[in-house]
């Protein structure tokens, strides 16, 4: 009896003291976090203009990380929005817990005129960043993989379509279909619900547009050749140690032109350090596999705006005007 009663008052002060000590915990988090944000990040090579794009045109901006913003013909598009100074466990409104970006974001939310579609490859906090979703405007439709749906809805937007591999919606004019990748789609690892991940064909008056979902070496890409693709983005760090999840430059390179896309613009690499790699690595490694084919690749500073040439390349051959912005 005795022993039971002391068991009780040793947990009853275990709960009292967490209790206690929870907001005090509180403050020092944001503490740390706050003085982390003082560290100044890098300016981003340029700041994009998206006001000035024509709607005849398909134009791209790097926002950092998996980030595009993009006019593709009149469709405005932006992909896995991260707008903020950080990424990770958003605590409400008032701080994030997770990596701060190194490059500052480019472009505020209420910079990136209006949107049409917002594209979501799956649920991982650096994809699908809770604080910028929020400060997106509602009347965009969302086009995510099948379970993330229960993450945006509560978020406010009106217009949340979930598609499996192989399915297609359509926004105006403008068709995503759903196609798969080698990755996977938990929050929570190891615990928690698998909500899926999708890579995407974007299709609009015979341009197509591949967005490449985080993914390991696979060949499923090369399913993508016989229809011939005007861009592939594909994800272009968090290699090292994570090779079994995302492609090192190398084997990008070698998916890129299996994809048989014109143009490659690498995404996910020197905004937030994810891995061990160095941040100039990826970048340098990828023009080094394209070798003599370097002027392929397109967008290559956070920041860069770039236009799809209108001279094709099996017309005058590949000539990228701007591919290094």
């Amino acid at each position: 009896m005795g022993g039971d009663c002391r068991t009780a008052g040793a947990r009853h002060k275990r709960v009292w003291l967490a209790v206690a000590l929870a907001p005090a915990m509180a403050v020092g988090a944001l503490a740390i976090q706050q003085a982390a944000a003082a560290r100044a990040e890098l300016a981003p090579a340029a700041i994009p203009a998206p006001a000035t794009w024509p709607d005849d045109r398909i134009t791209i901006a790097n926002l950092g990380h998996a980030t595009l913003l993009m006019n593709f013909l009149g469709s405005r598009i932006i992909t896995d929005p991260t707008l903020f100074d950080r990424i990770g466990l958003a605590v409400g409104p008032l701080f994030t817990i997770g990596p701060q970006r190194l490059v500052a974001p480019p472009l505020r939310p209420d910079q990136l005129q209006a949107l049409d579609v917002i594209l979501i490859t799956h649920a991982h906090m650096d994809h699908l960043d809770l604080p910028s979703l929020r400060a997106l405007p509602k009347r965009a439709t969302v086009i995510t993989c099948s379970g993330c749906g229960t993450l945006l809805r509560p978020l406010g937007f009106h217009d949340v379509r979930e598609l499996r591999w192989g399915e297609s919606t359509a926004v105006g004019d403008l068709k995503v279909t759903a196609m798969a990748a080698r990755h996977w789609g938990k929050r929570w690892p190891p615990f928690g619900r698998n909500y899926g991940f999708n890579s995407y064909v974007i299709e609009k008056r015979e341009h197509r547009m591949l967005l490449a979902c985080d993914s390991a070496m696979t060949e499923v890409f090369g399913a993508l050749r016989d229809h011939p693709l005007d861009i592939a983005a594909f994800s272009n760090g968090a290699y090292d140690p994570w090779i079994w999840n995302h492609a090192n430059p190398e084997q990008v390179w070698q998916m890129f032109e299996e994809s048989g896309a014109r143009y490659l613009v690498p995404i996910h690499w020197g905004t937030f350090r994810l891995s061990r790699e160095p941040l100039d690595e990826p970048l340098r490694r990828l023009v080094a596999a394209a070798g003599s084919a370097s002027d392929r690749i397109a967008l290559r500073q956070i920041g860069g705006t770039w236009t799809l040439p209108e001279v094709l390349p099996h017309d005058a051959g590949i000539a990228n005007s701007g591919a290094g912005n």
